[in-house]
């Protein structure tokens, strides 16, 4: 078993490519009201990666590929912005009692039937759903319509629904006041430019195996006596060989290991998709779905 450096691409998928996925731009093979609406505010939540897992990291018969959708970074400063009650009635097994949370607990039922929905720490919302071969090379799908809202403190949508989520992502990172070029920011480097103002807008992503990595197939921990390799005891040089995207094998956290966290698992920047993690990485489980982050 390998573990895996996920490289980004500085060119885009089309219905005929799909290397091995893609960050940003459009989910594949669903439906509109399939999309997974964020439980705080009920905007749909942004599409950030596609991935096409290889077969050891297939954990379910469906898996061929995960999606992974990521709450608006601008609708995560600290903390979920949010609509009281809302959370809990999305949620809910039956319907609300209340009139205007209705149509957004419908909208719910029709959520692709993989969705599972995920958590972190600050009780910001994530969504996985696990996708087919012939979901992963299906359609791209637009986000659905902004359902009707009436709330008397409401939130503002999503400004990735207008600009795309590489576009936002930019414009969280750039500041023309200070002297530093955009060439030199990470996300122009990594994404070949500026990204343009489209939702549909993506960067294709490769699987490159890393037969180096030893902890490949082993589940990262930090106690002894487990079989994992500590990459920060003794500056090993096959730890250069690690990208800090990348699927299952050595975990690059140094604030901690996830309880949650199995040999199957991805770890990755906040590039990959475009998140807020406080400069940190983001650790999503493939077996449980689970997903966490930790400051950089």
């Amino acid at each position: 078993m390998n573990a895996y450096n996920i490289e980004i691409l500085k060119q885009s998928i089309d219905d005929k490519t799909r290397f091995d996925g893609w960050v940003f731009g459009l989910p594949p093979g669903i439906k509109a009201n399939q999309w997974p609406l964020d439980p705080h505010t009920g905007y749909p939540l942004k599409h950030s990666f596609t991935l096409k897992l290889p077969e050891g990291y297939r954990t379910d018969e469906n898996a061929y590929a995960v999606s992974f959708f990521a709450i608006a970074v601008e609708h995560n400063d600290g903390g979920p912005e949010y609509i009281e009650g809302l959370e809990e009635a999305l949620l809910a097994e039956q319907s609300p009692d209340e009139p205007l949370f209705k149509p957004f607990w419908q909208a719910m039922q029709t959520v692709h039937p993989s969705c599972k929905f995920a958590a972190d720490t600050l009780d910001c919302y994530y969504a996985t759903l696990l996708l087919s071969e012939a979901e992963f090379y299906g359609e791209l799908c637009s986000p659905p319509t902004i359902i009707e809202r009436h709330f008397e403190d409401d939130v503002c949508a999503p400004e990735w629904l207008v600009e795309g989520g590489a576009s936002c992502f930019w414009k969280m990172n750039y500041s023309q006041y200070l002297s530093l070029p955009a060439e030199e920011y990470q996300i122009y480097r990594e994404l070949g430019g500026i990204p343009p103002e489209a939702v549909s807008f993506n960067r294709a992503i490769a699987l490159v195996a890393n037969p180096s990595d030893p902890n490949a197939g082993k589940t990262p921990s930090e106690y002894e006596d487990t079989g994992y390799i500590d990459p920060y005891e003794g500056d090993p040089e096959w730890l250069e060989s690690v990208s800090p995207n990348h699927l299952g094998g050595t975990s690059l956290n140094g604030q901690g290991i996830p309880d949650f966290l199995t040999p199957y698992y991805i770890e990755f920047e906040e590039i990959l998709g475009g998140h807020n993690f406080g400069g940190g990485i983001g650790m999503l489980d493939l077996v449980n779905r689970e997903f966490d982050w930790s400051c950089g």
